[in-house]
C-alpha cells in the first residue's frame, strides 16, 4: 500500500516540501517527479491538477492534489508513528495552525516578503520593495501568534511533531536567511519549532525521476537534530 508514490512539483516549492517532508517523516517509499516553473499551467500537469498548482500525488495511478489532502492521506496508510494527534484539541491545534499556514503565513509572508528577498534574487528577478514593506506588519502579527500558539510546547500541537510543523517548517526554514526576519522572530520559538521539523529532510530538490527509500524513521526527540548526511543528498 506504501509503494508507487509519486509527487509531481517544483523542488523548493514550500508546499512540495511539506508533501516530501511528510512522506520522509513516515519512513515512505516514493519518488520525486521535479517541475520546471514554466510548466505548471501546461499538459500534462493540468491532467493532474486542473488549477495548475503544486504538489499532485499520485498512489498506483490514483491521484490526489492538495497539500493538506496529500499530508493527510500519507499519514493514514503509510505504517509508522501517527503525525496528527488523537487528542481532541491537540488536533484542533494542529487544524487551526495548517489553517493559518494556507491562509496567512503563504500570503503574507511567503508570497510578498519570501519570494522578493529569497526567491527572487537567486533568478536575477526584481525585487519589490514597496510589496515587502506592505507585508511586514501582517507578517509580524503571523510570527506573534504562531509563537503565541505554540505556547511553551517543543512542537506546535504538543509534545510530538504534526502535520502542522511539516507545513510551516518550509517556510520557517527561510525566515532566519534575512536579518530583519530574524529580529522579528527572536522573541518567538517558531522558527526553532519549524527548523527541528525541517533537519532530518534527505528530499530537498534532486533530478527528476529521483526515487527514495529511507525506510521506517526512528521517531525524534523534541529538538534532536539530524546530521548533515541528511541533507540535500
Amino acid at each position: 500500500m506504501t509503494s508507487g508514490m509519486i509527487v509531481h512539483g517544483v523542488p523548493g516549492s514550500p508546499y512540495v516540501r511539506a508533501a516530501l517532508l511528510t512522506l520522509e517523516e513516515k519512513g515512505a517509499e516514493y519518488e520525486l517527479a521535479a517541475m520546471a516553473l514554466g510548466t505548471l499551467k501546461q499538459q500534462p500537469h493540468l491532467s493532474r491538477h486542473p488549477f495548475g498548482r503544486i504538489p499532485a500525488f499520485e498512489h498506483d495511478g490514483w491521484m490526489l492534489y492538495e497539500t493538506q489532502a496529500i499530508m493527510r492521506y500519507v499519514d493514514a496508510v503509510v505504517p509508522g508513528p501517527r503525525l496528527q494527534p488523537e487528542e481532541t484539541r491537540a488536533a484542533a491545534r494542529m487544524n487551526q495552525l495548517m489553517g493559518i499556514a494556507d491562509w496567512y503565513v503563504m500570503p503574507q509572508v511567503s508570497v510578498p516578503i519570501t519570494r522578493n528577498r529569497v526567491v527572487a534574487p537567486r533568478f536575477n528577478r526584481p525585487v519589490d520593495e514597496e510589496a515587502i514593506a506592505n507585508a511586514l506588519p501582517n507578517a509580524r502579527i503571523c510570527i506573534a501568534e504562531i509563537g503565541r500558539l505554540l505556547d511553551g510546547h517543543p512542537w506546535m500541537a504538543g509534545d510530538a511533531i504534526s502535520l502542522a510543523d511539516l507545513l510551516l517548517a518550509g517556510i520557517c526554514r527561510c525566515l532566519p536567511r534575512r536579518p530583519k526576519a530574524r529580529r522579528y522572530c527572536k522573541n518567538t520559538r517558531i522558527c526553532a519549532a519549524g527548523l527541528r521539523a525541517s533537519k532530518p529532510v534527505r528530499a530537498w530538490p534532486r533530478p527528476p525521476g529521483t526515487s527514495c527509500s529511507s525506510g521506517p524513521r526512528r521517531p525524534r526527540e523534541p529538538g534532536e537534530r539530524c546530521g548533515s548526511k541528511d541533507l540535500r543528498r
